[in-house]
């Protein structure tokens, strides 16, 4: 009887040997796959810092970098549909989870798709908009409380990705076929003949209210589809991340020419504004990175990404390194 536990017990050791040493060298497999796969997008990457909150059901979907304390802000959304929460990445390290509060005082639960800044206001989109929250609050709200958003600003679609650049409030929807539809007017033939499905609104400073925007956008660029983010270079390009799924990421910078526009847009309040497209005409690069690579922030010369495959909901992007930020030099 001891000898056929004895035989049991071993076998039972063998299986899980067995089991772990296959998962160790599918862990192995993987991070090779991903390092040779996208060896472009990691020779130039740098890793300065952990994606806060990715290990606890929190789905990242933004970063921003703010100037006034050298502080990093990340927006998303909780797997389990709890309110969303705002993480504040502090100079020294220190972690600063907290929420917002919606105009009317209810809790803000939604995707925490863009967050971007400048020196009075945070701006975090929501549906059909975004809100404005001064940034006093954000700087100096302590771990777990709740800040109040001072307003909605309303916008013809709902904002997949949002960021103040040279002055500008840039925002744009998302398209994926089926899943994600645009309007039909966002579906624009570029002069090389592409159909790009989404557009980009640029809204200029508003004179009359330090911090805050036109209620009409300066400019319109017809992009493609699955964008996540925007920023713009040091050398005044364009970049955006585009993903979806599992499908590798792409950083696409364009060089556009904002003396020559392609022609007029109608917005969805009947305004007519200049429209540009981003196509293969003034497309300069295209870096290919690991899947759901999500918003993007230009700071000190590179472009910093955020990733949600390592967190809770997709998980595999934990074995990999992905629950990181990654700089890289466009």
């Amino acid at each position: 009887m001891a000898a056929k536990s004895h035989r049991a017990l071993k076998i039972t050791s063998i299986v899980i040997g067995a089991i772990v040493a296959v998962a160790l060298i599918a862990v192995v497999a993987l991070n090779i796959y991903m390092r040779v796969a996208f060896a472009p997008f990691f020779d130039r990457a740098e890793s300065p810092f952990d994606i806060p909150g990715i290990n606890t059901g929190f789905v990242p979907q933004d970063l921003d970098h703010v100037e006034a304390d050298d502080s990093w802000l990340f927006s998303g959304y909780m797997a389990d549909h709890s309110p969303s929460p705002l993480y504040r990445r502090a100079a020294d390290g220190t972690i600063a989870k907290f929420f917002v509060a919606l105009p009317d005082g209810s809790a803000y639960d939604g995707h925490g798709s863009a967050i971007t800044t400048n020196e009075q206001y945070a701006y975090l989109a929501c549906e059909e908009g975004y809100l404005v929250i001064p940034m006093d609050s954000l700087l100096f709200a302590e771990d777990g409380a709740c800040v109040q958003a001072a307003e909605k600003v309303d916008v013809d679609f709902s904002p997949a990705f949002m960021n103040i650049e040279q002055g500008q409030l840039m925002l744009g929807n998302f398209y994926y076929p089926n899943d994600y539809e645009t309007p039909e007017a966002h579906h624009i033939t570029t002069p090389d003949g592409t159909e790009n499905p989404a557009v980009m609104y640029a809204f200029a400073a508003d004179p009359t209210r330090p911090g805050r925007f036109a209620t009409v956008p300066d400019n319109v660029f017809s992009i493609p589809g699955m964008v996540q983010g925007t920023c713009t270079t040091d050398d005044g390009r364009i970049v955006l991340s585009v993903s979806y799924g599992i499908a590798p990421s792409h950083l696409l910078a364009y060089n556009v020419n904002l003396a020559a526009p392609d022609g007029t847009f109608t917005t969805g309040s009947g305004d007519e504004v200049e429209l540009f497209c981003l196509d293969s005409r003034n497309l300069t690069e295209d870096l290919v990175g690991p899947p759901m690579q999500e918003g993007i922030e230009s700071h000190d010369g590179r472009v910093y990404t955020t990733d949600e495959s390592a967190s809770n909901k997709y998980i595999f992007g934990k074995l990999c390194g992905a629950g990181r930020v990654y700089a890289v030099q466009l």
